[in-house]
């Protein structure tokens, strides 16, 4: 064989293998989107969405909801790619005081389509429940909040009422005035507490509360590694379990850690030092 018969042989083969691995991996179809809702008459904002990257903003002066994200795609040619993500859509419906968002996805393209990071703005006043899969930050919203994932980590910033977060596996952290109630099925908890209320919490690993006011608890710590507390007047460094009531105890603090180390202190303190001298 010559040499210019080996090129084009070797040419044909390389194109061959190129058109098989376009047809394997093939093309990826990215559409945008945005929309919105009223929210007149609602008193719940539900979202069940599929793995994505969600970012969720309150503001009391907002009547509407609106959400921005985008859709993507695998398909045989970048037109079929793009023809497909068009196919995929968010789906607003009520039913009396509830407003959900959800996902709409036909079962042929189900397993290649996948939701890209999503905004969500929505009012500061009405309750949110968040169910789904992947990184969640919620902000400035006021009332009840819960977020159910498989799997992500969630921060939330804000919040009066009540913070109910669980995560089969992914850190937790808040700042809030409200009541939290948290669970990791493994992953770091940090709490930053603004006022005086219940919390709880659930995890397989490090734990950390930061309280404004530590005046009136009812401390209930076990299934921990060290344990170090540095509050107002109450100090202790131990491991395994600790049990203290400070001043009227009306408030809950309910920690099981699956071994790890669990820090309790004063929310202006030094996170690494401060405070009495730990009691033994």
């Amino acid at each position: 064989m010559s040499v210019s018969c080996f090129s084009r042989s070797l040419a044909l083969g390389l194109a061959s293998a190129a058109l098989i691995a376009g047809c394997v991996f093939g093309f990826r179809g990215q559409v945008p989107f945005s929309d919105e809702a009223d929210l007149s008459g609602l008193d719940t904002v539900s979202l069940d969405l599929p793995a994505t990257s969600l970012v969720v903003v309150g503001d009391a002066s907002r009547s509407f909801i609106d959400w921005s994200g985008s859709w993507t795609t695998l398909g045989g040619s970048s037109q079929d790619a793009l023809s497909q993500a068009r196919k995929a859509a968010l789906v607003w419906e009520t039913w009396g005081s509830i407003g959900r968002l959800s996902a709409s996805v036909p079962l042929e393209t189900r397993d290649i389509t996948s939701l890209d990071a999503l905004e969500v703005e929505s009012a500061s006043y009405l309750a949110h429940e968040i169910v789904g899969s992947g990184d969640v930050f919620v902000s400035n919203i006021d009332a009840y909040v819960s977020v159910e994932l498989d799997g992500g980590n969630v921060e939330i910033i804000g919040g009066a009422e009540t913070l109910a977060v669980a995560t089969a596996r992914g850190s937790i952290e808040l700042t809030t005035s409200a009541a939290v109630s948290a669970t990791s099925g493994f992953g770091e908890v940090r709490v930053e507490l603004e006022a005086a209320r219940d919390v709880e919490i659930e995890t397989l690993g490090a734990v950390t509360v930061a309280l404004a006011d530590a005046s009136s608890l009812d401390i209930d710590i076990d299934d921990a590694g060290q344990i170090r507390v540095e509050l107002d007047g109450v100090a202790h460094l131990g491991a395994g379990s600790y049990r203290r009531s400070v001043g009227p105890a009306a408030n809950r603090l309910w920690i099981r850690a699956g071994g790890g180390p669990v820090t309790l202190r004063a929310s202006a303190a030094d996170p690494d030092g401060g405070g009495d001298e730990p009691e033994p």
